[in-house]
């Protein structure tokens, strides 16, 4: 178990560090994203075939598999893009408000989950930091909104993955995944050409390709098939309470990487220590009333 807590912050680590690699990859979010997970799919192919994994069974689970892949491309483009015209720590402090999408998203998509009031003082909690944020001399306010969207549809992802991470093998699962994802990568790249009347630059640097590579392998294959490998055996509270510490993670980053804790008002960090505090504190102020009330608990 001691193996699996390391494993799991190992895992978020990455994640944040995924943000310091769109940021260094000059090609438009929706190419990389098509790249990332092209390449993902197609290491993914090989493992499976590989250590001879069985596939998913039946052609509705593949499907739902490869329809959610398609919202993890728009969750993925959203996020490149909000680094794209924001920066590393506006695009951190979007995704923190996942805590707050999954209060009111899970209650609306799982009918065995209840909505209760506290979720709206988290909520409250949220659009007051976000508020204090947005009211300084703040600049990045496109790129906190796409980062927002970006954590909504990352939250319906998750939630819709969570019914299949306990049947399956996590590399068939990310398998699926990626090629939905890589299908969505294609389609948007050819509506955003038909829309513009050109193409998108496809062609990396030898130092894009290098940051591909890795934001491929490491941040998608490995952090991603272990994410999923790891809901078969923490809970979901244990591995939510590590997810929260992604924006810290990669704010912290971006200011070792890029400084960009001088680009940055006092007010946003305010607002984003508001933001951060209560997605640290929520899972033990949840776990305590679950404590008490163990009807409310979610279960994995």
């Amino acid at each position: 178990m001691p193996r699996d807590y390391v494993k799991l912050h190992f895992v978020v680590i990455l994640w944040g560090f995924t943000a310091i690699l769109g940021r260094l990859i000059n090609l438009e979010s929706l190419v990389i994203v098509t790249y990332r997970v092209g390449a993902a799919g197609l290491m993914l192919a090989i493992l499976v075939v590989g250590l001879r994994i069985p596939g998913a069974s039946g052609a509705k689970v593949k499907i739902l598999l490869i329809a959610n892949g398609l919202l993890l491309g728009l969750h993925w483009t959203l996020f490149f893009l909000a680094v794209e015209i924001a920066n590393v720590s506006v695009c951190m402090i979007g995704m923190a408000t996942a805590t707050l999408w999954t209060a009111f998203l899970e209650p609306l998509l799982i009918k065995e989950r209840r909505f209760h009031a506290y979720n709206v003082a988290i909520g409250i909690v949220m659009i007051g930091a976000i508020t204090i944020i947005a009211g300084s001399d703040f600049q990045y306010m496109k790129g906190l909104l796409v980062a927002v969207a970006s954590a909504g549809v990352a939250t319906i992802f998750s939630i819709f993955n969570s019914r299949f991470s306990k049947n399956h093998h996590h590399y068939v699962i990310a398998l699926h995944q990626m090629t939905g994802a890589t299908l969505f990568g294609i389609v948007a790249i050819a509506i955003v050409t038909l829309t513009r009347g050109n193409l998108p630059n496809l062609m990396p640097s030898l130092a894009d390709a290098g940051w591909l590579l890795l934001l491929a392998s490491f941040c998608t294959v490995y952090a991603y098939a272990q994410y999923i490998e790891l809901m078969k055996r923490l809970t979901v509270f244990t591995i939510h309470l590590a997810y929260n510490l992604e924006p810290v993670y990669g704010i912290t980053l971006a200011a070792i990487f890029f400084k960009e804790h001088q680009q940055l008002s006092p007010m946003f960090y305010l607002g984003s220590a508001i933001i951060l505090l209560t997605v640290v504190v929520h899972p033990f102020i949840a776990r305590s009333r679950w404590h008490h009330y163990p009807e409310l608990e979610p279960k994995s």
